[in-house]
C-alpha cells in the first residue's frame, strides 16, 4: 500500500494508466473511509469495558451491586450486542482492505513494470511488483539497490554520494534534477531494454523517507526505434546512391577489387596496402549509409592489427574470414539497389549527364557540317537512342501504385524481346499514352488474388512487355514490334456487344466475330465497367492509346481469351531519321515528362 501514499504522480508507461490511477485515488478514499470506522469501533469497545468495570466497581464506591437478574442480562446483552456489532465493522473492513490488496497487486503487476522502493541506507523494501522478477533478474526485498541495480564496481561511490544528497534534508537541488545523475537503465542478461525512473515518498513533513524506483520494458519501443532508423538510413543510402552514382560505383569496384585478393597468399610486404585499403573503403561505405558494411570493414580491420595474429597465416585467415562476410553484404546492398533502379544499373557503368537538347542539337550540327551518315546514324543509336524497355520504366511503376491503390497483387513486369533501342522523342506521345492501357490492365484485366486462386492462379498478377524489330516482307520497312500482355480476366465479347448496343444500335458490329467486336474496346466513350472510377470506366482512355498509335503511322490490335488474359499487339514505323523540325531545339516536347 505505500506504493500509493501521498498520490505520486501518474507514471506514463500504459495508455490508460491516467484511469488506473484515478481508480487507485478512489481506492483510497474508500480506505480511509474504512479506517474512521476503525476508530469508531476502537471508541466503542472503550466505552463497553468502561460500564462493564463501572458496573463491578460499585460496591468499592459505597453504592449498592446489580441484584435484579433482569439490570444484569440488559447490561451483559447490550455488551454482547455492541461487541457483536464492532465486530461486524471490524470484519467488513478487513474483506475491504484484503480486496484492496489484491486489486493493488493486480493493478500493479498488470502495468508490466517493477515496481521497488529502497530507504536511506539502500536497503529495498519488502514490498515490490512481480514484475521486478522479470525486468531486473532478482527479487529485491532486503537486498542493496546497489546490487538489484548492479550498478557497475566504479560508478557506486558516486552513485550512494548522490543518494547521500537526496536525503540530505533542505539540500539545494530538487529531487527530480539529482536523479538524472542515477542510473537510466538496466543492463538486461538478455538484451532486453530497460528504463529506470525515480518518484520520492514523503513524510507527512515533507522530508523524504524512501525512494520508489520504476523499471519499465522498453523493448519494443527500441526496436521500433532501430527499425525505424534503418529505414531511414536506407533511404538516406539510395537518395545518397542516386545523386552520386558514380562515386558509388567506383566504391563497389574498391570493394569488389578488395575481395578479389581473397584466397591469394599474403605476404608481409601486403599487410600495409590491405590495411590502407580497408581503412580507405571505411570511409567509403560510411559515406553512402552502408552501416552494416561500414561496422564489418572496422572490426576486420581491427582484428588484422589485433596482437593475437602472430604470422602469415592467422592474418590471411582473418582476412579470408571478413573477406567474405564483406561479399556477402555486398551482394544483399547491390540486390537492394538493382530492385529499385534496374538490374543493368551496375552494368551501365559511369554516366554523366547532358540535356536531351544538346545531344539531338548536336545531329543537327553534324548534318550542317555534312557528317559521314553512318556516322550520325552510329551516333544516335549510340548516344541519342535509349533501350525501349528503359522507356517502360513510367508504365511498370504506374502499374505497381495503382496495384497498390486497387489491394490487387503484382509480379515486377516481364521484359522479353531484343529490347531494341529508340529515339524515345519521337515516340514521346505514344508512351505517354500507355499509361491507359497501365489503368486498364489494372482496373478491368487483373482479378483480386482470391479470384485468381479460385481460377487456379498465381495470386500474384503478372504483365509482360515483349520488344523486338520486324522487317516488312514487301519493302523491307523495320517495324517495332510491342506486344503488352496480362494473365487477367480477358475481354468478354458479349460485354462488348451490350456496350455497342447502346452506343450504335444498328452498327456493323453486329455481324462480326468475337475477335473483331473486342476491337471496339478503341471506339470513343465505350467502357466495358459499369461505372466510372478514379481509374478507368469513361471509354477514352484505349482510344487515345489507338490514336496516338495511328498518328506516327502504325497499327495495334487487341487479343483476349476469357479468364486467361489479354495481349496489346502494337506494330509502329522504326526510324532513326530525323527530321528539320525535330532537330529545332525549339521544337522539341517538355523535357520534364521522362
Amino acid at each position: 500500500m505505500f506504493l500509493f501514499k501521498k498520490n505520486p504522480p501518474p507514471i506514463p508507461a500504459e495508455t490508460d494508466l491516467l484511469s488506473r490511477a484515478s481508480a487507485g485515488r478512489a481506492a483510497l478514499t474508500e480506505a480511509n473511509r474504512h479506517a474512521d470506522i476503525i476508530h469508531i469501533t476502537l471508541v466503542g469497545m472503550t466505552a463497553i469495558v468502561m460500564v462493564l468495570l463501572y458496573a463491578v466497581a460499585l460496591p468499592v464506591f459505597g453504592r449498592e451491586p446489580v441484584r435484579y437478574l433482569w439490570a444484569f442480562g440488559v447490561m451483559v446483552g447490550t455488551a454482547l450486542a455492541g461487541i457483536g456489532y464492532l465486530y461486524y465493522l471490524n470484519y467488513r473492513v478487513h474483506q475491504h482492505v484484503s480486496n484492496q490488496a489484491r486489486l493493488t497487486e493486480v493493478l500493479v503487476n498488470s502495468l508490466g513494470q517493477g515496481f521497488l522502493s529502497f530507504d536511506v541506507k539502500g536497503v529495498c523494501g519488502r514490498v515490490y511488483s512481480q514484475a521486478c522478477l522479470d525486468l531486473l533478474e532478482t527479487e529485491p526485498s532486503d537486498k542493496n539497490i546497489v546490487d538489484v541495480l548492479k550498478i557497475p564496481e566504479n560508478q557506486r561511490v558516486d552513485f550512494k554520494d548522490w543518494l547521500d544528497v537526496l536525503f540530505m534534508p533542505n539540500h539545494a537541488l530538487g529531487f527530480d534534477d539529482v536523479v538524472k545523475f542515477l542510473p537510466q537503465s538496466y543492463i538486461h542478461n538478455h538484451g532486453r531494454q530497460v528504463s529506470l525512473m525515480y518518484r520520492p515518498i514523503r513524510a507527512e513533513s515533507g522530508q523524504l523517507t524512501s525512494i520508489v524506483v520504476i523499471a519499465t520494458d522498453r523493448t519494443d519501443e527500441h526496436e521500433a526505434q532501430q527499425n525505424a532508423q534503418r529505414q531511414q538510413n536506407f533511404a538516406d543510402m539510395i537518395c545518397r546512391i542516386f545523386k552520386e552514382r558514380n562515386q558509388f560505383l567506383t566504391t563497389v569496384t574498391q570493394i569488389r577489387r578488395f575481395l578479389e585478393q581473397a584466397g591469394l597468399p599474403v605476404q608481409s610486404a601486403d599487410v600495409p596496402n590491405i590495411l590502407r585499403a580497408l581503412h580507405t573503403l571505411k570511409a567509403a561505405v560510411k559515406h553512402f549509409h552502408l552501416d552494416e558494411m561500414g561496422r564489418t570493414v572496422e572490426r576486420l580491420e581491427g582484428d588484422l592489427r589485433s596482437l593475437s595474429i602472430t604470422s602469415e597465416a592467422d592474418f590471411q585467415k582473418t582476412l579470408k574470414a571478413g573477406q567474405a562476410v564483406l561479399q556477402s553484404q555486398l551482394e544483399d546492398v547491390m540486390k537492394q539497389v538493382r530492385d529499385i533502379v534496374g538490374h543493368d544499373y551496375e552494368g551501365r557503368g559511369h554516366l554523366h549527364e547532358v540535356e536531351e537538347a544538346i545531344l539531338y542539337g548536336f545531329v543537327n550540327t553534324m548534318k550542317e557540317r555534312n557528317a559521314d551518315p553512318d556516322l550520325v546514324r552510329e551516333y544516335l543509336i549510340d548516344i541519342v537512342a535509349v533501350p525501349i524497355h528503359e522507356c517502360f520504366k513510367p508504365f511498370e511503376r504506374e502499374l505497381m501504385e495503382l496495384a497498390e491503390i486497387m489491394g490487387k497483387r503484382m509480379k515486377p513486369v516481364r521484359y522479353t524481346g531484343s529490347n531494341p533501342r529508340i529515339l524515345a522523342r519521337m515516340v514521346q506521345d505514344f508512351l505517354v499514352s500507355l499509361s491507359h492501357i497501365s489503368r486498364n490492365i489494372i482496373d478491368h484485366g487483373i482479378e483480386p488474388s482470391v479470384t485468381r486462386l479460385s481460377r487456379g492462379k498465381d495470386p500474384q498478377g503478372q504483365v509482360s512487355v515483349h520488344a523486338e524489330l520486324t522487317v516488312a516482307d514487301e519493302n523491307q520497312e523495320q517495324w517495332l514490334h510491342i506486344i503488352i500482355s496480362d494473365d487477367g480476366a480477358g475481354i468478354d465479347p458479349m460485354t462488348v456487344r451490350a456496350r455497342l448496343a447502346n452506343l450504335d444500335p444498328l452498327g456493323s458490329w453486329r455481324v462480326e466475330d468475337d475477335q473483331e467486336v473486342i476491337q471496339r474496346i478503341f471506339t470513343w466513350g465505350l467502357s466495358t465497367r459499369d461505372s466510372v472510377t478514379e481509374i478507368s470506366g469513361r471509354g477514352v482512355g484505349l482510344e487515345a492509346v489507338e490514336r496516338e498509335v495511328r498518328l506516327i503511322g502504325g497499327s495495334i490490335r487487341v487479343y483476349s481469351e476469357l479468364y486467361h488474359g489479354t495481349k496489346f499487339d502494337i506494330k509502329i514505323p522504326y526510324s532513326l531519321e530525323l527530321t528539320d523540325e525535330e532537330l529545332s531545339l525549339n521544337s522539341l516536347p517538355d523535357q520534364s515528362l521522362f
